[in-house]
């Protein structure tokens, strides 16, 4: 039966495909006509289904495998698993979420994964380049390479896309070069001086953890007084993050600080969850909340960056987590490696590590004595 010469009326004004004088519904892509059949619902849905292939100028996926939005959904389902089961972190569930949502917006829902090609891999990562931070465009691509590794594993994908020379994590070098363009971490101690004197009790207290024991936002947020003792002036704190356990002398100012927060701190809103902590809001909430999503709201991080600001001391992307920073690098020249990683929760994956069972106060207390006399060398 011949076909008729008379064109089909679209369904309704905005129907994306056109209808042909053989009777189809086509579309023009990259210059070249395309036919989807002479149904409309089921040339739509051919269509959206190889768009995403036809536009990138790939052949449209035929087999019945996973698509990469389906890869992506099994990989972050059992991700979530990790996370309820307190096997990864929150903000590592984020970056997951957030590296597969730029997956998505790259090379689109209906993608075969197995068929994406070096070359769009490759402008994935020159894009990303563009947009963020080396240290940014490393653990996307790090975590893109594990999402496509993972469905291998998992026996979603037959078989692993080929990454091409340039999908790599950004080098050393790279990394070095940002680093040095944003400048260093790292606060003088006139400028912590400053801070202390213009911060309120609660957060002078906060202030002198950070640059004290090096503590960064989460671990104040989470401080329980349980984990001190403030009549031997030490707290005991194992590193979220990396689970290694952290024995910090505190100096008396930090202890008088502490007394002061705690004798003053509000009443928590959920007692159950909340009575033992150091840090509250002042109406009763955590400080720093991760949601099961990944997303974060931290009332330390606003309220330092306004005390920068007050203080004239801001500059572009300072941050609470720049005391931690400071720690690190003035108690370096302590020259005790050792005792200051134990002290910032650092695991030490060398074999001397595997059989260090313990280091001595005395070797806490040089590196804690030393950061003290760098930050109050004014005052004396």
């Amino acid at each position: 039966m011949p076909i008729s010469n008379r064109k089909q009326r679209k369904p309704y004004p905005d129907f994306p495909l056109t209808a042909h004088r053989n009777g189809q519904w086509c579309k023009k892509i990259r210059g070249k006509l395309h036919y989807f059949g002479t149904d409309a619902d089921a040339a739509l849905r051919q269509y959206l289904n190889q768009r995403d292939d036809l536009q990138a100028g790939r052949q449209p996926r035929t087999t019945t495998g996973a698509a990469l939005r389906d890869l992506v959904n099994h990989y972050l389902t059992a991700a979530s698993r990790r996370r309820d089961a307190g096997e990864l972190s929150a903000l590592s569930f984020r970056d997951y979420k957030w590296t597969a949502e730029q997956m998505i917006g790259e090379f689109g829902a209906t993608v075969d994964p197995e068929q994406i090609r070096p070359l769009e891999f490759g402008r994935f990562r020159t894009k990303l380049a563009k947009k963020y931070a080396s240290s940014r465009v490393a653990k996307t691509v790090t975590v893109c390479r594990m999402i496509f590794r993972w469905g291998y594993e998992s026996e979603i994908l037959d078989k692993l896309p080929r990454f091409g020379p340039d999908f790599k994590a950004t080098t050393k070098r790279a990394q070095r070069i940002s680093k040095a363009a944003n400048g260093p971490k790292f606060l003088a101690n006139q400028t912590i001086q400053k801070l202390l004197e213009h911060a309120d009790p609660n957060f002078k207290t906060m202030i002198l953890l950070g640059i004290n024991a090096g503590f960064g936002n989460t671990d104040i947020a989470n401080l329980k007084q349980s984990m001190l003792s403030l009549d031997d002036g030490w707290v005991l704190f194992p590193r979220p993050k990396t689970g290694v356990e952290r024995k910090v002398p505190l100096w008396n100012e930090t202890v008088s600080a502490l007394r002061e927060t705690i004798s003053k701190r509000p009443d928590p809103v959920a007692p159950e969850l909340h009575e033992d902590k150091v840090f509250l809001t002042s109406r009763g909430r955590p400080l720093v909340v991760v949601r099961s999503d990944g997303g974060r709201i931290d009332k330390i991080t606003i309220r330092f960056r306004k005390l920068l600001k007050r203080c004239d001391a801001y500059r572009r992307q300072m941050g609470f987590y720049w005391l931690r920073h400071s720690f690190q690098t003035v108690a370096d020249e302590a020259r005790d490696p050792v005792a200051t990683s134990s002290i910032m929760g650092h695991v030490d994956a060398s074999m001397a590590g595997q059989y260090r069972e313990a280091i001595s106060d005395k070797r806490l207390r040089r590196v804690t004595d030393h950061v003290h006399d760098w930050l109050f060398e004014k005052s004396q």
